[in-house]
């Protein structure tokens, strides 16, 4: 009886005790929205990271959207900040859930209406919330490969201007 409660303990914290594939940084490209380059910093307490990510925005969900009177017709550049809680899934080690929030600036090419080129750029500022699953593969823990869905909500000029955010990508820990 006491051997089946030690192999019960064992089997359910072991998931909790595998972060092994945790380590300090984590650097990697998104395809997706925004689509980029991420650097993500491992915390001390294995729990929490935050990930810095630069790339395109609008050119999945979005190239041609409206935006105040006007519309966005084209990709343009994103800059965020992730705060980010990690935590290995129950029926995997190797596999692990992420979620998170942070702000987010954007800047894309607006057309007025009636208008054939491009009039003015807008910078906006808002913030993105994101969810993912990652997994770490066996045979290369250093390497992880991922997908996410999240959105982005606009304060500023724009306050509740929403956009659908998603992606899949790989990171290299290190």
């Amino acid at each position: 009886m006491l051997k089946k409660g030690i192999i019960s303990c064992l089997i359910f914290l072991i998931p909790f005790l595998a972060q092994s594939q945790l380590k300090n940084w984590g650097s990697g490209l998104r395809v997706g929205e925004p689509g980029g380059f991420m650097i993500r910093k491992y915390l001390p307490n294995g729990l929490n990271a935050i990930e810095v990510s630069m790339g395109t925005y609008g050119g999945l969900w979005g190239t041609h959207r409206n935006y105040k009177a006007g519309t966005f017709q084209n990709i343009g550049l994103t800059i965020s900040a992730l705060y980010l809680w990690h935590h290995p899934t129950i029926l995997n080690p190797n596999l692990h859930t992420y979620y998170g929030f942070g702000p987010q600036y954007t800047v894309r090419d607006y057309y007025s209406p009636n208008v054939q080129i491009a009039d003015e750029v807008r910078k906006g500022l808002g913030g993105a919330v994101i969810g993912g699953i990652e997994y770490f593969p066996i045979d290369a823990p250093n390497l992880s490969f991922f997908a996410e869905i999240g959105f982005y909500s606009e304060i500023s000029p724009n306050p509740f201007f929403t956009h659908p955010q998603g992606g899949i990508g790989t990171r290299v820990n290190f």
